[in-house]
């Protein structure tokens, strides 16, 4: 981190925050602390040259929140012939939060008493444009850069379990204890500029079901735009913030648990995402991942993601891997 310069919170911030602490106009959060040092040191990880994609297929899962559109896929060259080719060419509609997918930092914010901004870094709605163009804070800025470094895989699915693979309860609440349960028990240590990846099981159960079972798991809880879902507590702000974590990452639909508690404005996405500027990669699937994992006791790796550039984006599909 020595070549990472960092200021104090900047006056109108949130409590604890990043906003102005990698300068006014920052728009990349703590990926900041993925510095050339930090990578080098997580490409480290890979030992056994095998490569784990994370990712869900684009059109899963079906039944999304807030009316997310499914996927379309056309092909507009269909066996098409051109001089002797033979050519084949499609296009796709999809939703580019309703799969395996990053937030950017102008998808959750909150307006609050004292504090002087919406999103991270003091953004506004007036960075959005009138036909939906994010100016600042969109995940555009964090495609042209990447996200590379250590990854550390907390399975607390399978810790509670006591070995197997069985998922989480669709409501249970990955507290602090519970976290640093699964840290000593996996005999892991979280390092600055880290990727912190959370398995609920919650993909998994989802893949493994039947039709209407998938439907149950999407239904919005009563009263609620969302599902019940498993995840992490808001109350784990602090503990992000004083290890530095870079990204984090679940395999389960908003990394917290949902619907949010306490409440939207005191939910991880505020804490974490609006206030530290922690970027979010929700609904990964860690199945074969957490089984090597667990196979030879190593839950680190080298973890890589490519959001698309998608200028003015709000979100994108994933496309992340671990490499061990």
């Amino acid at each position: 981190m020595k070549s990472l310069s960092l200021k104090p919170p900047r006056p109108g911030a949130p409590k604890l925050s990043n906003w102005g602490v990698f300068g006014d106009d920052d728009e990349l959060g703590t990926l900041n602390f993925q510095t050339p040092d930090v990578v080098r040191s997580g490409a480290t990880e890979v030992v056994l040259g095998r490569h784990y994609p994370l990712n869900l297929p684009v059109d899963l899962p079906t039944d999304r929140a807030i009316l997310r559109p499914e996927l379309e896929k056309t092909a507009h060259l269909h066996n098409a012939e051109f001089d002797g080719m033979v050519c084949n060419d499609d296009h796709i509609l999809l939703a580019t939060q309703g799969s395996s997918q990053w937030d950017s930092f102008v998808h959750a914010g909150c307006r609050e008493e004292g504090v002087d901004g919406v999103f991270y870094n003091g953004f506004g709605p007036e960075d959005i444009d009138a036909n939906g163009y994010v100016r600042r804070g969109g995940i555009d800025k964090v495609a042209q850069r990447g996200i590379a470094g250590r990854g550390v895989l907390l399975d607390v699915a399978r810790m509670l379990a006591g070995g197997a693979r069985d998922p989480l309860p669709v409501d249970h609440v990955i507290d602090v204890e519970q976290f640093h349960a699964c840290v000593r028990h996996q005999g892991v240590e979280i390092l600055p500029g880290d990727v912190v990846c959370f398995r609920t099981g919650w993909t998994e159960m989802y893949l493994d079901a039947d039709r209407e079972r998938r439907r149950e798991l999407m239904q919005p809880a009563p009263g609620e735009a969302a599902p019940v879902n498993p995840g992490i507590t808001t109350e784990l702000a602090p503990i992000a913030h004083e290890q530095r974590w870079s990204a984090v990452t679940a395999d389960n639909l908003a990394i917290e648990v949902a619907p949010f508690r306490p409440n939207n404005v005191g939910s991880a996405h505020v804490t974490m995402q609006r206030n530290l500027g922690l970027p979010f990669g929700e609904i990964l699937c860690f199945r074969d991942l957490a089984t090597a994992c667990a196979g030879d006791r190593r839950w680190t790796f080298f973890f890589v993601a490519m959001p698309l550039w998608i200028p003015g984006g709000m979100g994108s599909p994933a496309n992340a891997m671990a490499i061990r």
